[in-house]
């Protein structure tokens, strides 16, 4: 199973230092081969197909996720409904996660669930989904549509990780983008 390089799938276009570059191959140098067998688990019990291609794709949109946390630290990001199983395999790998995510992006990566009776919160990771899929469509050539599909409706939205201008503060002098309205407006 091989799954490409984030290197290989960033415009030439985006100016990444030296710094963000050590990461991005930390972030391919991570053994998802936990995540993989998780996720493959989790999809065969809930009668979801899938091919060994899907799983490969999946984990790469999975990186993708990571990257532009490392890229776009001012700003939270919120997963898609289909790379959420993968993420969630990550996250069951505990000590090999929470490593990961301090050699990444300098702290632990909390998962926020989205609380889908208060509006006001779904409203602002449906504007945090939108800003997600415009940063992915900006820093990589190739996003899945499958793995990052246009937001159809608030029942796709589903959990995010924060991000703001006093997290991963060795990454904010570094950063590709700035605060941005819809990458920090949301509600816990």
């Amino acid at each position: 199973m091989k799954i490409p390089t984030l290197l290989s799938t960033i415009h030439v276009s985006v100016s990444i230092t030296s710094e963000h570059l050590r990461r991005i191959q930390i972030i391919d140098a991570e053994d998802y081969s936990g995540v993989i067998r998780k996720t493959r688990e989790f999809l065969s019990e809930t009668g979801r197909d899938f091919t060994e291609d899907y799983l490969c794709d999946g984990v790469l949109a999975l990186k993708q996720y990571y990257a532009i946390a490392m890229l776009d630290p001012a700003n939270a990001h919120v997963v898609s409904v289909p790379v959420d199983p993968f993420w969630h395999s990550h996250i069951l790998h505990t000590q090999q996660y929470s490593d990961f995510c301090y050699n990444v992006v300098g702290e632990y990566m909390h998962h926020i669930p989205l609380d889908h009776s208060c509006s006001e919160k779904v409203e602002n990771v449906r504007i945090l989904y939108d800003y997600t899929q415009d940063v992915l469509r900006r820093l990589f050539v190739s996003v899945s549509d499958v793995l990052w599909p246009e937001n159809d409706g608030d029942v796709a939205l589903i959990c995010f990780h924060k991000g703001n201008q006093g997290i991963y503060p060795e990454l904010q002098n570094i950063r590709l983008y700035e605060p941005d309205p819809r990458g920090v407006n949301y509600a816990f």
